[in-house]
């Protein structure tokens, strides 16, 4: 395995050390479950919340730009789904979503419902049985977007995690998920 290849794949709990040391805090353990799970985020928040909500900001099929394209392995131009919500509990929002979908890595049918419902790529991998392997790739803090801003009232900085989820070899999503650093303390 190459050095890129390593790093980009370090085990969750390696990621973790990392984002504290270098940022100098230290994660609840809440903070650190939902870092570290190789699935979406909307499972633990199920579990403390009860069942929460999918508001999609934005949606729309479009093409894959170059880093895009990188992100998903697949070529420049190819035809994606973009998709932007917020998963929220009584219209307070918990965490932020961006995820990329290659169209030609996905049934119609799961295309489908991804433009017509207000349901997590999770749930609807999990409702037509499609098994993937989830690859944290980064694990970071940020300083908040404008509208991530608005969106949650705060200016503070914001923990983010990367990964794609692999379906027969090929990743079949890109996603990132963003919450403020003093969201899910114990």
């Amino acid at each position: 395995m190459n050095t890129e290849t390593e790093t980009k794949y370090k085990l969750p709990r390696e990621k973790i050390i990392e984002l504290e040391e270098k940022n100098n805090i230290k994660l609840s353990t809440v903070q650190k479950i939902l870092c570290a799970i190789e699935g979406q985020v909307v499972t633990i928040l199920d579990a403390l919340y009860g069942d929460v909500n999918l508001f999609i900001l934005d949606q729309h099929m479009g093409n894959a730009d170059k880093d895009i394209a990188e992100k998903l392995e697949i070529n420049e131009g190819d035809e994606i789904d973009s998709r932007e919500v917020i998963i929220h509990k009584n219209a307070r929002p918990l965490v932020y979503g961006l995820t990329y979908i290659p169209k030609d890595r996905c049934s119609n049918t799961v295309i489908e419902k991804l433009l017509k419902e207000d349901q997590t790529t999770g749930r609807i991998l999990v409702e037509h049985q499609i098994e993937t392997i989830t690859k944290i790739t980064d694990l970071y803090i940020e300083k908040p977007t404008a509208t991530l801003q608005s969106l949650f009232h705060t200016s503070e900085d914001f923990i983010v995690r990367e990964y794609v989820l692999i379906h027969k070899k090929n990743i079949v999503i890109w996603s990132k998920e963003a919450y403020p650093i003093s969201y899910f303390q114990e």
